[in-house]
């Protein structure tokens, strides 16, 4: 029988390196602000692009949509947030923040920053543009064995969700 090797998986690293990146910002966002889990996520992805379903929140934050139902409701019992009928189709919710989320965006994106930085202390620009380009390189690679498989790429919901100010637009 054979066995992965799992000291060489680049994919079990990526997936590691970013849930623990993820664990690091929900551990300090939780202490800042008492934003557990999914909460701050929304909060971002609202940030860039108001006034979408919750589905969309869920793909943007990878979340499972069913799993944001209750964090939405209690965000919404909380003021963080508002819902509105989509005038398109009624049987979806449109998602808005209020006055209180919309104020602790900034304070946000500093933290989550913050812990950026540290996870890429030690690493210098240059090998970073290389890791952009081999990950880019990869995502490509896969996108194209999708594609050839008669399956659809998940939309790039990241690039240009509206056009919004520089200090929201920082790379996450």
């Amino acid at each position: 029988m054979k066995t992965l090797d799992l000291k060489e998986s680049i994919g079990l690293m990526l997936k590691t390196s970013a849930k623990t990146w993820e664990k690091a910002a929900d551990i300090e966002l939780r202490q800042r602000f008492g934003l557990a889990g999914a909460k701050w996520k929304i909060i971002v992805v609202l940030s860039l692009k108001e006034g979408i379903t919750q589905k969309h929140i869920a793909d943007m934050a990878f979340v499972e949509a069913p799993t944001l139902v209750p964090v939405i409701d209690k965000m919404e019992k909380d003021g963080y947030l508002t819902r509105q009928s989509d005038p398109k189709d009624r049987r979806n919710n449109l998602i808005f923040m209020t006055k209180k989320s919309k104020d602790i965006v900034d304070p946000i994106i500093d933290c989550i920053l913050e812990i950026r930085n540290m996870g890429l202390n030690k690493i210098s620009k240059k090998d970073m543009e290389t890791a952009k380009k081999v990950l880019e390189q990869i995502m490509s690679n896969t996108e194209e064995f999708i594609r050839q498989k008669g399956e659809n790429t998940d939309p790039d919901l990241w690039n240009n969700p509206q056009d919004k100010s520089k200090k929201t637009l920082v790379k996450l």
